[in-house]
């Protein structure tokens, strides 16, 4: 056994030794109970014992104070200009196509995964498919609330 080995074991004996005297105190707490707060005991005293030079607490500073940004009335809602490109400003056009290619291509992705699932022989497989149709299937919903 080595040095420390040693000492953990008389710590330990220490420890069961004090959870003895505290179930004879209160002989309602269980031995795994009774061992933690020993424990809890035998750290404490192992460090008010120690002498050890408290830190002096650092001066503390003042917050900062945060400074609220103010909202623009621009942001809440959305310019949008189909004929002007030229300016600094959101254009939105093609939004339509730009839905249904989206749609159809998840869709696309859900009919094949559907395959898949059909093919899988195994109940992990066939969790794995139905979790990535969930995922694509709320996608779509995304897409057709737009």
């Amino acid at each position: 056994m080595t040095a420390k080995q040693r000492a953990a074991r008389a710590k330990f004996k220490a420890v069961v030794a004090e959870a003895k005297k505290l179930r004879k105190k209160n002989p309602k707490l269980t031995q795994a109970q009774a061992v933690k707060q020993a424990f809890a005991i035998s750290y404490g005293k192992k460090r008010a014992g120690v002498g050890a030079v408290k830190k002096k607490a650092a001066p503390k500073k003042k917050a900062a104070t945060k400074v609220k940004a103010k909202k623009s009335k621009r942001t809440s809602e959305m310019h949008t200009d189909t004929k002007s490109h030229n300016v600094n400003i959101r254009v939105m056009s093609g939004i339509g196509a730009i839905k249904r290619t989206a749609e159809t291509i998840l869709k696309n992705q859900y009919g094949s995964l559907a395959a898949k699932k059909l093919v899988e022989s195994t109940k992990r497989g066939k969790r794995k498919i139905q979790k990535q149709m969930t995922e694509i299937a709320s996608k779509i919903r995304k897409i057709e609330n737009l």
